[in-house]
């Protein structure tokens, strides 16, 4: 059953930045969500929740399990699970066993010290490495996955890291780098947008329910597929929540356009929920749609208080696409679905410097057949927000790009442009609702108006006395001894450096850690956060 979202109820308080206002006719209320780096955390496991535990040691011999004689591989422990509330304890190490086959239940965890036990997921890196040569691992009903690094997964299918179908695990603190899915063989399909080997780092499907959550999307690929980070397909249900998506890549190898959705792709009557996550830098490549998320073939979603920075798309969509209907050649159209079955809420978000080849829909394509909501949103240097044949309302945004709307087609209601602010170009091509907005491109002056607005002067120059690259990380550490910020003030600011943008990991009072390669540049400058005066 898909949730109706236009049912939800949307708290105030729940975007990326504090409360922003207007003018007495306009109001737009929100609060910063995200207030604390987004980093796998080291979760406390009690044993005694468990029927049996099994200990693993990389290399230790043949011992039977236990914390004091543990065993030497993963693989091992799992064919000694004889229940299925048991948990598998991993000690820190690099793991390059064959696909790992988890069983119903069985709980897996990372992040250990090998002598005294103790956990710290950060500090105690436990790997699990496909070498290029092989899928991690596949999930199983009700599993759980929690403190590794799953790296250099790689297979000529789905799920370069991890594939599961019809079972709903748990996919929590964890490291996802350099997955890759390999397109199929001699792929030469007729027609554009057929299906190919999606999910770079995670691929599921047939009703699946996982929750994902606390992760690190970073550099995983797919060469002729959708979803570098995670994809997913037929009746999915997934939860992705205060998660990092840095750098993924999909359609490296794509001239049939299948590959869209450079972190995220939910296709074929999908139902997820996306919040809490940082999009920065991620690329559908070639002529592919949608630099972060692709939301397509009925799927219903609710999108809200995520920041998308510096998203790519090789055709439509530089960050977010949205479609109803799915791209047909030969066969019929089908018809658009109930409101109740599909409608895709997208709230509370920032868009900031993405952009598409067309240079026309750089935050956001919401298309074909769509229905739904775009609310309380931010949207700034992007090159365009675009609305087209879609059931919409657009709805107490401030909009600071080109806006278009057109072509609209029999079985959708109006649209409605409703207290927003919009101050750039606006084109109208549809009958819609237009009022109460304040508009640079001023439409119709008896319902709308006109009054320059004022933004916070909050932009924060930087000269860095050093910038330090820290290589297995994945960020840099600018040192400013200047400043005197208040501890982790600027977490989760755009942050820009020539053309280059990144986003504020975690600050001290002098260092603020970035995601991304600054080694050399000591020029940054912290972008204002498009809060207007009061």
């Amino acid at each position: 059953m898909k949730t109706n979202f236009r049912t939800l109820i949307f708290v105030l308080g729940v975007c990326i930045f504090a409360t922003i206002s207007c003018t007495a006719k306009q109001k737009y209320e929100a609060e910063k969500v995200i207030q604390s780096p987004v980093w796998p955390e080291t979760v406390e496991i009690s044993v005694d929740k468990f029927s049996q535990v099994i200990f693993v040691v990389k290399n230790t011999g043949d011992g039977d399990g236990s914390k004091s004689s543990p065993y030497g591989s993963i693989s091992r422990a799992i064919e000694d699970v004889i229940d299925e509330n048991t948990a598998i304890f991993v000690a820190e190490g690099r793991y390059t066993e064959k696909t790992l086959h988890l069983k119903d239940g069985v709980n897996m965890f990372g992040g250990f010290d090998s002598l005294d036990w103790n956990r710290d997921v950060t500090e105690n890196i436990t790997e699990l490495s496909g070498e290029g040569e092989n899928r991690v691992l596949i999930a199983a009903e009700g599993s759980v996955i929690d403190g590794f690094t799953i790296s250099g997964g790689l297979i000529r299918g789905q799920g370069g890291g991890i594939y599961f179908k019809s079972v709903s695990p748990e996919i929590t603190n964890n490291v996802f780098i350099n997955n890759k899915s390999l397109g199929p063989e001699n792929w030469e399909p007729d027609y554009w947008h057929e299906m190919a080997n999606d999910g770079g780092a995670i691929y599921f499907e047939g009703d699946a329910s996982p929750l994902i959550k606390n992760n690190h999307f970073i550099t995983n690929k797919t060469e002729n597929g959708r979803g570098a980070g995670i994809a997913c397909n037929d009746r999915c249900n997934p939860v992705i929540r205060n998660n990092v998506f840095f750098g993924n890549i999909s359609g490296l190898d794509d001239p049939m356009r299948s590959s869209d959705g450079g972190a995220i792709s939910i296709f074929d009557w999908g139902n997820a929920d996306i919040r809490n996550n940082v999009f920065l830098s991620n690329t559908a490549d070639n002529r592919n749609d949608a630099g972060a998320i692709f939301i397509a073939l009925w799927s219903s979603a609710e999108i809200s208080n995520n920041l998308f920075v510096d998203s790519e798309a090789g055709d439509d969509a530089g960050a977010l696409f949205v479609g109803g209907q799915e791209h047909r050649y030969d066969k019929p159209l089908d018809p658009i679905p109930p409101e109740d079955e599909f409608y895709v809420a997208i709230h509370d978000n920032t868009f900031i410097g993405n952009h598409n080849s067309s240079k026309n829909s750089g935050a956001i394509r919401f298309t074909m057949e769509s229905r739904g909501e775009f609310v309380k949103n931010i949207t700034a240097l992007n090159n365009g927000v675009y609305f087209q044949r879609s059931e919409v309302a657009v709805n107490n945004n401030i909009i600071l790009d080109n806006f278009l709307f057109l072509e609209t087609k029999e079985g959708l209601g109006f649209g409605s442009i409703v207290d927003n602010l919009i101050w750039a170009d606006f084109d109208l091509r549809v009958d819609a609702e237009v009022r109460d907005n304040n508009m640079y491109d001023l439409y119709d002056a008896s319902s709308n108006y006109k009054e320059k607005p004022e933004f916070k002067d909050d932009a924060i120059s930087i000269t860095a006395f050093s910038t330090n690259w820290m290589r297995d990380e994945h960020y840099s550490e600018i040192y400013d001894p200047i400043r005197e910020f208040e501890e982790n003030e600027l977490v989760n600011r755009v942050i820009k450096s020539g053309d280059k943008y990144s986003v504020v990991i975690s600050n001290t009072e002098t260092m603020i850690k970035i995601w991304g390669d600054f080694s050399g540049r000591s020029q940054f400058t912290i972008l204002p956060t498009y809060i207007l005066k009061e």
